[in-house]
């Protein structure tokens, strides 16, 4: 019965039923009993704990290793199982116990065997850094693979030999083998060596740069990983997307993968790449600013490096030490770190590691302005660059080239710079990753800029500085209606995350809580445990779209997506209009404007992080009703001086009326229309109207939407779903009927989320008077609050920006009277990383939309209902831009409002005009 017990077993593992297997053989040892045959507990033993290995139970599976070697029978399974848990730990402790498996499975004549000891033998040496010695024992282990007929051993041969390509920095061949293993273990219907190779592509993707096909890779290996319950193998995964978002410049995501493979790997006592996830995630604290987390995390990592005997993973730990010592104590300090590297990398001899050093040199070189050791760095690793490192060396030499003053040479490598990055950009999916992948790279557009300034050539200078930002909108304009749906599999997987998110909010609205009488939504939970749970299922979600964007991509058309032209925007402009554009760079602004007959370039000496306090200050104390408003004037009227003032002096305005702003990074957030002219003490919005686009080419491409919609009647539909927690908002509703009197009106139960659907399917305005949630930590979760509908389709009770993103809306006008609905929480001090994420009133805008109105802080109740009424009173007579404008006039003109928190929240986003009537 144990023997047929252990049969079972056996044929159990080889399916890859895991949990069902250790089962079997669990039932076999009870049964065998204390005084049963030894030989089949010792047997019993080394499967147990290779399955519980399998499974990422590192100490259970040590521990029946240890008990099978106890009983006095020699074999070859627990010595294989000891070296496996010992791989990226011990590293000659886990050759020493592959060695020992081998000599026994050699008296065992077992040749399947020796081909794992082989194999394990040479991942031993490829983590200690002989790859040489490493690579004859893969192909050992191969070729003994191929000559008894096991594919799956054969695939572990090739696949172990692709890694050591890829730690001698040649990801090429790598691929080409993991091909081969993939192919190998599809003949043995091997599914954890399926997973395995996938990880390894992952790895190879990311040498090459590829990072689009890095996220597509890993999703595939994720869902192998869960499938078969491969705890360690997944919290691996979580690691590498940590990185891939890292490089892509998504600091928030890289940190939760980052937070979630070390809570794994901790909890799971696999810690093997224990020391890459606190480099990763020291990394991201460096980029935002938090270098005391960022060296706690990195000394940790240098420690665990150093116990594994790992040269690769330290030479990767001093340079960022280096790069710390560095910012904190300038470059003298960094000289000790980087030596110490520069010696390693000569010990390791890779492609990877010397270009590493040299990467670091040139960033060193490049912040202490040593602009001719930038360009020695650039020119001795010239042979040595691949694609995933070019922008990086490219925009170092450009700037020191512009430094030196060789301006031909600054151009040139500039625009080599943008290219290489322009090309990564096209393959990512997602608006939110492209966004934050330009965010990071952000300088080297403005360094292009600058030298093409220099140049004269401010026409070009005028489109690389609109290129610097989301073209999300470009794109969902330029989309063919034709695009591919998400697989079967990845429906499943988000309807089944939306319902456990349905449920987790659902408990939480049972918890009591108190409204304000501002329209927020969404107070803190009082069960701590709950929020962390939903923030969790949230993002979770979020990631998976995100993975599943990249293995389905729209098919996108050819509208919008090259550069936009002067001669383009100036068509597209209106006689008494100007669109001014905005472009930060490390110690200045530089400001574009553009009319019907001109284009100026201004400049203001101006830190980021002047910029960034200045809008932080104002929105603080006029994002509420309770402090003294005139407190924010001189933050006001600064920003006006480096914003407008400087345009206006120059006669860059002459004539205007109507301004068309181009923000970048935190000047979103900044409320143009309260800006004031300390000259004259009137705000802006006393002598222009304002309209936002997130970039110039949005511009002429919403025009050119607008120019080929059908007239439209403008009665639309308005809702109100709370009028006893914000009982202005049916007198809000009432106002608007007043002025439009076709207007459809749906209060309490009746304003459901599919009924705003419904209206946005239709073409004219819809107007929502509700809570706004804005959700800094999962911006795809920002959302409107509703009417509950039990039974109808989109009954939730929220409209979230992720299922605006799937609509097709067809309204020339989307007023989201709530809180926050243009606003976004800045994660950095930096003005332009961490404010690329998507707002709900973006999301409207991209979802077809031709005008938005949005708003960048709380709004007050009987506030916004005033400033509604007097804003479509106005509509009745006057254009889009100049109702807002006109209301926005009128409303500080009324004593009880006076306030800019009351008025100047409101940003109309889009076209500025109403459709034909």
């Amino acid at each position: 019965m144990v023997d047929s017990l252990i049969e079972v077993g056996e044929r159990l593992f080889d399916s890859e039923r895991f949990d069902s297997a250790r089962l079997s053989w669990t039932t076999a040892l009870d049964r065998n009993g204390s005084n049963g045959d030894q030989a089949a507990a010792a047997r019993l033993l080394g499967w147990l704990g290779l399955v519980a290995w399998q499974q990422g139970d590192l100490e259970p599976a040590r521990a029946f290793a240890r008990r099978s070697l106890a009983g006095g029978i020699e074999s070859a399974r627990p010595h294989l199982v000891l070296g496996l848990v010992a791989l990226g730990d011990d590293n000659r402790e886990a050759i020493s116990h592959f060695d020992s498996a081998a000599a026994a499975a050699r008296a065992e004549r077992d040749t399947a065997m020796i081909a794992r000891a082989m194999g394990g033998i040479g991942l031993g040496h490829a983590y200690l850094g002989e790859l040489a010695q490493a690579r004859e024992y893969q192909r050992s282990q191969r070729t003994l693979a191929h000559r008894i007929g096991n594919p799956r051993l054969e695939g572990n041969g090739v696949l172990n030999e692709a890694m050591i390509d890829i730690l001698q920095g040649d990801p090429r061949p790598a691929i080409a083998r993991i091909d081969t293993a993939r192919s190998l273990y599809r003949s043995g219907h091997y599914a954890v060596g399926e997973q395995h190779a996938l990880g390894q592509l992952a790895t190879a993707y990311e040498l090459t740069g590829e990072d689009h096909l890095v996220l597509e890779t890993l999703d595939s290996a994720l869902a192998i990983d869960r499938r078969l319950g491969l705890k360690e193998q997944e919290a691996d995964e979580l690691r590498l997307l940590g990185g891939a978002h890292l490089r892509l410049g998504d600091y928030r995501r890289a940190l939760e993968h980052y937070e979630a493979a070390a809570t794994r790997m901790r909890s799971g006592r696999f810690e093997a790449n224990l020391a890459a996830v606190l480099r990763g995630q020291a990394q991201v604290h460096l980029r935002i600013g938090n270098r005391a987390k960022a060296g706690r995390a990195i000394d940790e990592a240098l420690r665990l490096d150093t116990e594994a005997k790992e040269p690769a993973g330290r030479l990767e730990d001093l340079l960022l030490m280096a790069d710390i010592a560095d910012r904190e104590r300038g470059r003298a300090a960094a000289s000790a770190k980087l030596d110490e590297a520069r010696a390693l990398a000569r010990t390791i001899g890779t492609r990877d590691a010397a270009v590493a050093v040299l990467l670091a040199d040139m960033s060193l070189a490049d912040r202490s302005n040593d602009a001719r050791a930038v360009l020695r760095s650039a020119a001795a690793g010239r042979a040595l660059m691949t694609d995933r490192d070019d922008w990086r060396a490219l925009g170092f030499a450009a700037r020191a080239h512009a430094r030196l003053g060789s301006l031909d040479s600054a151009l040139s490598v500039g625009r080599r710079a943008v290219a290489a990055i322009e090309h990564v950009r096209a393959g990512l999916a997602t608006d939110a990753l492209r966004a934050n992948y330009v965010a990071d790279r952000a300088s080297v557009y403005a360094d292009l800029v600058l030298a093409l300034l220099r140049a004269g050539r401010s026409g070009e200078a005028f489109a690389v500085a609109d290129g610097a930002r989301s073209r999300g909108l470009l794109e969902r304009l330029a989309e063919s209606r034709g695009s591919s749906k998400a697989p079967a599999a990845d429906l499943m997987a988000s309807e089944r995350l939306l319902r456990r998110i349905d449920s987790l909010m659902q408990r939480i609205r049972e918890t009591d809580r108190t409204r304000t009488p501002e329209r927020a939504g969404e107070a803190a939970p009082d069960n701590a445990l709950l929020a962390v749970e939903l923030a969790t299922a949230r993002g979770e979600y979020e990631g998976l779209v995100t993975r599943a964007a990249q293995r389905t991509p729209r098919v996108v058309g050819v509208l919008g997506l090259d550069r936009v032209s002067v001669d383009e925007v100036r068509s597209a402009l209106e006689s008494d209009q100007a669109l001014v554009q905005y472009l930060i760079t490390s110690d200045q602004l530089l400001t574009f404007v553009v009319t019907r007959d001109s284009l100026r370039v201004l400049r203001a000496a101006v830190s980021p992080q002047t910029l960034t306090e200045r809008t932080r200050l104002v929105s603080d104390l006029w994002g509420g009703p309770g402090k003294d408003w005139r407190l924010g004037l001189p933050a006001a009227r600064a920003l006006y001086a480096l914003l407008i003032g400087s345009a206006r002096r120059a006669g860059a305005l002459a004539g205007i009326r109507r301004l068309v702003v181009v923000p970048q990074g935190i000047l979103a957030q900044v409320p143009f229309a309260a800006l004031q002219d300390e000259t004259t003490d009137r705000f802006l919005v006393q002598d222009f109207g304002v309209t936002q686009v997130p970039s110039a080419r949005a511009f002429t491409a919403l025009k050119q939407a607008q120019a080929a919609r059908p007239a439209a009647a403008v009665p639309g539909m308005g809702l109100a779903p709370f009028p006893a927690e914000l009982p202005a908002t049916t007198a809000e509703l009432t106002g608007i009927r007043a002025a439009f009197p076709g207007t459809e009106i749906r209060i309490g139960p009746d304003a459901t989320e599919g009924a705003v659907r419904r209206g946005l399917e239709q073409p004219g305005f819809v107007h929502l008077a509700s809570h706004g949630v804005l959700n800094a930590r999962n911006p795809l979760f920002s959302g409107m609050e509703l009417a509950h509908s039990i039974g109808e389709s989109g009954g939730d009770g929220r409209l979230e920006a992720h299922e605006i993103l799937g609509l097709r809306i067809q309204s020339w006008l989307v007023f989201f009277s709530g809180c926050e609905t243009g606003a976004v929480r800045e994660w950095t001090d930096d003005p332009v990383w961490g404010t690329a994420d998507l707002t709900l009133a973006q999301a409207v805008l991209a979802a077809g939309a031709e005008n938005v109105i949005m708003t960048l802080w709380r709004i007050d109740d009987a506030g916004a209902a005033a400033f509604a009424e007097q804003f479509y009173r106005n509509l009745r007579r006057e254009r889009l831009d100049d109702a807002l404008a006109a209301a926005q006039r009128a409303t500080m003109a009324d004593p009880r409002f006076a306030s800019p928190y009351y008025w100047a929240s409101y940003v109309l986003s889009g076209t500025g005009v109403a459709p034909a009537r």
